[in-house]
């Protein structure tokens, strides 16, 4: 059985600083989604998520340093993930039943493949960035 490889300090704190800032989203995104539900609020979950955690950031007095640098990459990717779903809104009008199967297909699809996009440039981006010092 191969060993598994070992990684830097420096590697892994930033791996640490990754999962807490992805954590701190999916946390957000999950309590804004219970308030709206459990509210009955007209405004997506995913929106009232965002106003608690500009209202916790504001509260904290900054960002940390993990959410900063998974809501860059977010942001900096965020066209690429939004643009299967805008097509598809584009062109909604007088679709007929096969037509939505394709439309929701080609959506999915390009939703899969953005994703795996997104993983396999976060891999390169933690392995490309090696035993560098933390920024």
């Amino acid at each position: 059985m191969a060993a598994a490889p070992s990684m830097s300090k420096s590697t892994l704190r930033k791996i640490s600083h990754w999962l807490g800032g992805a954590a701190i989203l999916v946390a957000g995104s999950w309590l804004g989604n219970l308030t709206s539900s459990s509210l009955s609020l007209p405004i997506p979950g995913s929106v009232v998520g965002m106003l608690v955690l500009l209202l916790i950031l504001v509260l904290y007095g900054g960002v940390p340093t993990g959410l900063s640098r998974v809501s860059s990459q977010l942001l900096y990717l965020l066209p690429l993930l939004l643009l299967p779903a805008a097509v598809g809104v584009f062109f909604f009008q007088g679709l007929t039943l096969s037509d939505w199967l394709a439309l929701i297909a080609a959506i999915f699809i390009g939703t899969l493949v953005s994703i795996a996009i997104c993983a396999l440039l976060l891999k390169k981006m933690l392995i490309g960035s090696g035993g560098g010092e933390d920024e």
